[in-house]
């Protein structure tokens, strides 16, 4: 939408991530995998808006953690309430699903629902960047939900993934975890193998396809109405469905690790 000089830019809709900029790299690293060239010859790493947006979330995330944590007191402040209120809501949230086994698991499984949970939220943010081009100011959102973008919810499914086949390792031996995909019959092998396929593409995928979803459909909104600020819209499908997809994640994901963990107890418990 254009007024005089002036051009609003709805969220993108099904293009991917735009690039912003290259990380210039030398010609002999130029077959490196993910190098592009740029110009003139010259060869770089791009880096997309997802990253740009994830590198925010990383640093906005960090700050809030950092004020939070600097000066701890007896009677806490606003911020190191909430900070504490979140931190018992977690901690119970995982007890209640790898009961002793929290402690081993809460850094990564608190952190990784934090960090979707702010990539999620992040286009809620009214964050406008502006850029003047041919003459032309135009205003666009200065970031991009990174879980909107598939190559983040498979790198975090991966590491659920790592995790879980990790502990599986470690409880059963590689051995018994490669003898459990033969039960309770060997020829459900093939079947097993393929459930394990589908943890990891499960839970990517259906990150990626609701939020991926909700920006699509806000997006055509704003072209329908480019003048209407559909507020309870955002409310769901940035907000509601954020929050619900974060806590979806993390539910999967402790479920993946109880299922290898199976009945095994935590050793500083035994103890």
């Amino acid at each position: 939408m254009r007024i005089g000089p002036i051009e609003f830019i709805t969220p993108p809709l099904v293009e991917g991530p735009a690039i912003l900029f290259f990380i210039p790299l030398p010609d002999f690293l130029s077959n490196m995998p993910f190098v592009m060239q740029y110009a003139d010859g010259k060869y770089g790493l791009p880096v997309t808006i997802t990253v740009i947006s994830t590198w925010f979330v990383i640093f906005l995330l960090g700050l809030i953690f950092k004020i939070g944590t600097k000066k701890l007191e007896v009677v806490p402040g606003n911020l190191q309430v909430a900070l504490e209120s979140l931190y018992d809501f977690l901690y119970g949230i995982i007890k209640q699903m790898l009961g002793g086994w929290v402690d081993k698991y809460f850094s990564f499984l608190s952190t990784l629902f934090l960090f979707i949970l702010g990539c999620n939220l992040l286009s809620f943010i009214p964050i406008p960047w502006a850029t003047i081009k041919d003459g032309i100011f135009s205003i666009a959102p200065a970031f991009r939900a990174p879980t909107a973008d598939l190559n983040t919810t498979v790198g975090l499914a991966l590491l659920t993934t790592a995790v879980f086949l990790g502990t599986s390792f470690k409880i059963n031996g590689v051995l018994g975890y490669f003898k459990g995909l033969l039960e309770p019959m060997p020829f459900m092998l093939p079947i097993n193998i393929v459930g394990e396929l589908a943890k990891p593409t499960n839970i990517s995928i259906r990150l990626f396809g609701n939020m991926f979803a909700g920006m699509v459909i806000m997006g055509l909104i704003y072209k329908a109405a480019p003048m209407v600020i559909p507020a309870p819209l955002h409310l769901y499908f940035d907000i509601f469905s954020g929050v619900v997809q974060s806590f979806v994640f993390l539910m999967l994901s402790m479920v993946y690790i109880q299922g290898s963990l199976g009945d095994a107890e935590c050793p500083e418990i035994t103890k």
